[in-house]
């Protein structure tokens, strides 16, 4: 057999095709298999996940969504698919899957999808070129998207968005009425309550802050004393002077190395409020049980009485407790307590009997010696007076 070693090999294939593999129908067909299977194998709201995190190729993952929903009619897909755009700055794709969401029957789809326009009108109303007369009236469209989102809506994430977008467009009353729904959805929840209570103050809605105060105190058991505080502060900001006491008597059980502080400041609202029965009767119990702070208490209830005018009983207060003091200094300031107010009350004779009967034993003190001379000379008797000058002189003071 004869060979022709110069004639040429044909070559066994050629770099470019001339005919095509595969037509467009068998390449979509073969998509459509991989997407039915996709949505079969991943559980639901798992892809969408899957897809939103893709950002190696946006274009090619929102392609896939785009034909996901051509074959599922999901409207969550919708969703994200109208967020990715908006995202992406594609507006004008975003737009028309908006206008169908929002008129699903299903309120949560109506509810996003109305927080997603509402982006829209945000990235337009901080557009630098946008003039001011429009920012007021696209301000007044984003306003009522987010009130119509929050009255469609029973998701927490979704109301989450909503109260986040309100504080920073200062919409402070949306903000509100966001927690406030927040708080009834999360059974009372600590963060959605503390940012109730901070929205409440923010309104000078004071009732809805003490309501608040007081559910926090009960649920956030690490910060008791500090809602209690902003309790007692409120009410009586707004003269709520029975939840206040209310709350000090709580303090003064929680915080007790502050208890005298808290009772101090209980007698103080009674006696703004001119109850004077229940502020004796609470600082006779205290002088009872509260030895460190004892004379406090003790002088509010001298305090009392004297305003009342009843030196009768402020009398017999120091007195009495001159005569239980066994520390020189304070049977000193009692003495000349109990002295001043018989003096007060120009009752003469129970002063010269009570400075009779005890100012030998404060007469080496100058100063003291002093004071009972004068006194022994405002009670007009001169030879009582004279006794005591006398003896003062011989001790030669």
């Amino acid at each position: 057999m004869n060979l022709d070693i110069k004639q040429k090999k044909k070559p066994m294939w050629k770099p470019t095709a001339t005919k095509e593999i595969f037509s467009y129908k068998e390449i979509f067909g073969f998509v459509l298999v991989v997407l039915i299977v996709s949505f079969i194998i991943f559980p639901k709201g798992k892809i969408e996940k899957l897809v939103f995190e893709e950002d190696t190729n946006i274009e090619l993952s929102n392609i896939y969504l785009e034909n996901l929903i051509r074959i599922t009619n999901n409207d969550q897909l919708r969703l994200l698919l109208a967020e990715r755009y908006i995202k992406l700055g594609y507006k004008y794709k975003a737009i028309p899957i908006l206008n169908f969401l929002e008129k699903s029957p299903n309120k949560e789809i109506n509810s996003k999808a109305k927080v997603l326009r509402y982006q829209i009108l945000k990235s337009e109303y901080f557009a630098k070129d946008t003039p001011d007369d429009k920012k007021e009236l696209l301000k007044i469209q984003m306003k009522k998207l987010l009130i119509d989102s929050l009255n469609s809506t029973q998701n927490l994430e979704t109301i989450q968005k909503i109260y986040k977008e309100a504080l920073s467009m200062a919409f402070i009353d949306v903000a509100y009425q966001s927690v406030k729904k927040a708080v009834v959805l999360s059974k009372n929840s600590k963060y959605w309550l503390t940012e109730a209570y901070k929205q409440a103050l923010a309104i000078s809605n004071f009732k809805d802050a003490q309501r608040y105060a007081t559910e926090l105190y009960r649920i956030d058991k690490e910060n008791k004393v500090k809602w209690l505080n902003e309790l007692y502060n409120i009410s009586v900001s707004i003269k709520d002077y029975t939840l206040a006491i209310k709350a000090l008597e709580i303090l003064s059980i929680e915080d007790r190395k502050n208890s005298a502080l808290y009772n101090q400041k209980i007698i103080d609202i009674l006696l703004y409020t001119k109850d004077y029965k229940s502020a004796l009767a609470l600082l006779k119990n205290l002088y009872q049980r509260d030895i460190t702070n004892r004379y406090i208490w003790l002088e509010k209830m001298a305090n009392i009485y004297l305003m009342g005018k009843n030196y009768k009983e402020a009398f017999n207060l120091y007195n009495q407790a001159f005569l239980n003091e066994k520390n020189p200094q304070k049977r000193k300031e009692l003495f000349k307590k109990a002295v001043e107010i018989l003096s007060w009350s120009k009752d003469f004779d129970n002063l010269k009997i009570f400075l009779n009967s005890y100012y030998q034993d404060f007469l080496n003190d100058k100063e003291m010696a002093k004071f009972i001379l004068k006194t022994a000379l405002a009670t007009g008797d001169s030879k009582f007076a004279y006794k005591i000058a006398l003896e003062i002189k011989e001790r030669g003071l």
